[in-house]
């Protein structure tokens, strides 16, 4: 028999670790974002700079940063009720089914949220 330590040790990413790790990326994101947000409105004592911040966030690179942020919110919120699940109802058994059906909702919000985004992309660049 081998030892543990005989042959170098691999390390296989589960659904739970993935959870974790996109889980712990959309949270730096919104933090992020949050900061970048605070300081867009503190634009909000003059007139003419709020003005120009929000003829700014009507470009493209916005309506894509809107998505993303939908995406993040969404994952975020959705894998956090998730957590609760498991943590305080003891869903654990049930985990990885738990995060594709949660995976599912999480997908609709994202596909009928985004539609007003991704439209405003697609007539942008294509129509």
């Amino acid at each position: 028999m081998k030892s543990p330590r005989s042959s170098p040790a691999r390390y296989r990413v589960r659904v739970g670790m993935f959870a974790w790790l996109l889980h712990r990326l959309t949270g730096i994101g919104l933090v992020l974002y949050l900061i970048l947000h605070v300081w867009g409105l503190k634009s909000l004592t003059d007139k003419e700079a709020f003005n120009a911040l929000i003829s700014g966030y009507h470009a493209p690179i916005f309506k894509l940063g809107e998505f993303l942020l939908l995406v993040a919110v969404t994952y975020h919120a959705i894998n956090g009720l998730r957590v609760v699940l498991i943590d305080f109802l003891g869903w654990s058994p049930q985990q990885k089914r738990l995060f594709w059906t949660l995976g599912g909702v999480a997908l609709l919000i994202i596909v009928v949220g985004g539609y007003p985004s991704l439209s405003a992309l697609w007539t942008y660049f294509f129509g």
